[in-house]
């Protein structure tokens, strides 16, 4: 079980998007949608009191990507800035449960290896799927970027890319701190890689 590149599927549905303004205008709403749940996340996993610097620079990360996803829109499409309603998101109802799914999952797996040691399931959960999810970032902004410049589109992901491989560096680190953490990340890669599939076919179906 691991890590499983998507990258020609993605590639086709990224040209699909790039191929009207109005596709591509959804097509970013869909990722600031995904950044934004991603963020509001990681806000949710922070205990109350004790907030770890990195948690709280990644989640304020997340959600100026999400923002800056949003303000690319105009630079495509003119018309109003578009919300997060299913009509106005690819993909749905896939989008909306796919990070939930992973977390759920996840969880599921985690408590079967963590009986009675909450606190480690809590911390292994957000470390796995966090690392998991930019694992996929690492492969799906870094191609949009390309294919942006070669289509001579305005819009711009650059940013999202450098920050985006900073926060799996950084997850990197923390997986080593998790006992058979590397076996357990092979184990979440895999179920990611299940739900991204799904994913990338009913965006494909929505465009």
């Amino acid at each position: 079980m691991c890590f499983v590149s998507l990258k020609e599927r993605l590639r086709n549905v990224i040209l699909k998007a790039l191929s009207e303004p109005k596709k591509h205008a959804l097509f970013l709403n869909t990722l600031s949608y995904l950044e934004n749940q991603g963020a509001r996340k990681i806000a949710a996993a922070e205990d109350p009191y004790f907030v770890k610097r990195e948690m709280l620079k990644h989640a304020a990360e997340e959600f100026r990507h999400a923002f800056y996803l949003k303000e690319q829109i105009n630079k495509v499409h003119s018309s109003t800035p578009l919300d997060y309603s299913k009509d106005n998101i690819l993909g749905w109802p896939h989008t909306a449960h796919y990070l939930n799914a992973l977390d759920v999952r996840t969880q599921r797996y985690l408590r079967k290896h963590f009986q009675g040691s909450f606190p480690l399931e809590r911390k292994a959960s957000y470390t796995l799927v966090t690392a998991a999810i930019e694992l996929r970032a690492s492969e799906l902004y870094p191609l949009y970027q390309s294919l942006l410049k070669q289509a001579r589109s305005p819009v711009r992901v650059q940013s999202i890319v450098l920050e985006e491989a900073q926060h799996l560096e950084e997850m990197k680190s923390n997986i080593g701190k998790i006992p058979d953490g590397d076996r357990h990340l092979r184990a979440i890669t895999s179920i990611e890689s299940t739900l991204c599939r799904s994913w990338i076919e009913a965006v494909n179906r929505s465009l």
